[in-house]
C-alpha cells in the first residue's frame, strides 16, 4: 500500500523522535514550532491555487511527525507522573 510524501515523512519523523529523545528533549515551544511548517503548507494549499513539490511535503512531514511523537511522549510521561501522585494521594 503506497503511503504520499507528507505521510511518509511524518512516520519518518516518528521514528526519529523515538530514538532521539533519550538524547534530546526539545522544549515544547520548539516542537510547536517544528509542527508549524505542515499546518501552513497544507492551508496555503486548501485555499489557494499553490500546490507544493514532494520534498517539501515529505520535508514538512519529517518535522510534524517528530513533533507530534514528542509532545506524545512528552504528555504520556506526565500523565503516568500525575497518575502515579494521584494514586498515592488516594491510598492516605
Amino acid at each position: 500500500m503506497p503511503l504520499c510524501a507528507r505521510c511518509t515523512g511524518e512516520l519518518c519523523g516518528i521514528v526519529i523522535a523515538a530514538f532521539t529523545y533519550v538524547i534530546w528533549h526539545p522544549q515544547i515551544g520548539m516542537l510547536i514550532v517544528l509542527m508549524l511548517p505542515l499546518v501552513i503548507d497544507g492551508f496555503v494549499q486548501l485555499k489557494t491555487g499553490y500546490e507544493s513539490n514532494n520534498i517539501r511535503r515529505l520535508w514538512t512531514g519529517i518535522l510534524f511527525g517528530y513533533g507530534l511523537f514528542t509532545l506524545f511522549i512528552i504528555s504520556s510521561a506526565f500523565a503516568l507522573r500525575y497518575g502515579i501522585e494521584a494514586g498515592r494521594e488516594l491510598v492516605k
